[in-house]
């Protein structure tokens, strides 16, 4: 049975979520804030790209943090007011960011706007589908193209820890570069990870260590969703107090 990208991360925070919904078939709630606030940093990426190939050198950073709060608004007119706050407020130092770096690049290269664009906004490939038969596994992936060469994204609406990146995250990197080698038939040792709220670009190694970690854990998750077995964990009040399948995990574990 092939493996879904998305369970290795979902497995290295709880294996007992990952047996209630994918061996049990149990749904868990739908986050659709960290829905709107990737797919709004996608869309902004977009409209920063847009907008900076408009600029000319000598525009003041202010101002096209202005324009590019403006297309923000406009990507969120849609959300719902607690949602649309929420999102704003996680994104705000992304925007200052986009005008820094932007109005930065065309006083230090001396250029419009149009060829600044082409610099800072590399061609990226959104939630692209690959499924490999020979690995078993699965996944939507976003990339950025630089030189040719195809550099996964995870996208994260929360703080990063203090240094590096969470194992659930650098594993879950790990299996998508595997599947953009074997789609495109290229090395992918090089992976990203985008901490929104800070504006915060940190980088994930694919290397042999990760690749052979990552194996590992893909046994463990089949053993959870092919033959059903039954995971045990410690409960962790922190961790536990996040899930929304906390009450089906306790009534789970007393069975």
């Amino acid at each position: 049975m092939a493996v879904s990208v998305s369970c290795i991360s979902e497995f290295m925070f709880c294996p007992m979520k990952l047996y209630l919904t994918e061996f049990l078939g149990i749904r868990s709630p739908f986050n659709h804030e960290a829905m709107a606030i990737r797919d709004a940093y996608l869309d902004f990426r977009l409209a920063a790209e847009s907008r900076a190939r408009k600029l000319q050198p000598g525009t003041d950073p202010g101002e096209v943090e202005g324009l590019l709060m403006g297309d923000l608004e406009r990507i969120l007119n849609g959300l719902e007011g607690g949602v649309r706050e929420k999102v704003m407020d996680t994104m705000k130092f992304q925007v200052r960011s986009a005008a820094l770096r932007i109005t930065g690049a065309m006083e230090l290269m001396g250029a419009p706007g149009e060829r600044v664009a082409r610099r800072i906004f590399p061609p990226f490939i959104r939630d692209y589908t690959i499924h490999d038969p020979s690995l078993e596994l699965y996944g939507r992936v976003n990339m950025e193209i630089i030189d040719g060469h195809h550099y996964p994204v995870k996208i994260k609406g929360v703080l990063p820890p203090a240094g590096g990146a969470w194992p659930s995250d650098s594993l879950e990197l790990t299996a998508q570069a595997l599947l953009v080698e074997r789609e495109f038939e290229t090395e992918s040792l090089v992976s990203f990870i985008d901490y929104i709220p800070l504006a915060e670009r940190r980088t994930v190694v694919t290397d042999y260590r990760r690749r052979e970690c990552l194996f590992d854990v893909l046994d463990e998750i089949r053993k959870i969703i092919e033959d059903g077995e039954v995971p045990s964990v410690d409960v962790k009040p922190s961790r536990c107090e996040k899930c929304g399948l906390s009450d089906e995990c306790l009534g789970e574990d007393q069975s």
